[in-house]
């Protein structure tokens, strides 16, 4: 949603800083399921750590749950504790938009559902920050060959 001039607030300076903000994917071409992520975003590694151990209690709790537990409460129960998980792992409504028509936990090809999401969100990341790490070391080498010699080794401006 776009605001308009109305709704701005006067005296505030706009800045737009390119690069940092979140690229938004299409879900299975659907343009109902828009998901935007930040590809850039190097804390996922420990939210993805944490994220993923709460989602294996869940998994284990489900499993030690006895036969007098009322399962439908407690399955519905670790779907929220999962899509909750999946949100706080990429700081983005990735349950909402990859869960729909499903639980977090269903089957699907030998997997559950919120392990393909995962795997197919985490290789966005590896992806983006490969290609970032390249990018970042030509821009440092253009901005060092001037300061050394690459065919003798010497530093070509220290005397």
């Amino acid at each position: 949603m776009a605001l308009t001039d109305e709704n701005k607030v006067s005296g505030v300076i706009d800045l737009n800083i390119e690069g940092i903000k979140k690229t938004p994917f299409r879900i299975n071409g659907r343009d109902d399921s828009i998901l935007e992520l930040n590809t850039s975003d190097l804390g996922i590694a420990e939210r993805l750590e944490k994220g993923y151990e709460n989602i294996q209690k869940e998994l284990q709790r489900i499993a030690a749950l006895g036969e007098d537990a009322d399962l439908s409460a407690e399955l519905k129960k670790a779907d929220k504790v999962m899509r909750d998980e999946l949100d706080y792992i990429f700081d983005s409504n990735v349950s909402e938009v990859c869960g729909k028509g499903g639980t977090m936990y269903d089957p699907i090809n030998g997997s559950y559902r919120f392990e393909l999401i995962i795997n197919a969100l985490t290789n966005l990341y590896s992806t983006n920050l490969n290609d970032q790490y390249k990018k970042m070391k030509a821009r440092i080498q253009k901005h060092t060959e001037k300061y050394v010699n690459t065919k003798s080794g010497k530093s070509g401006k220290r005397g």
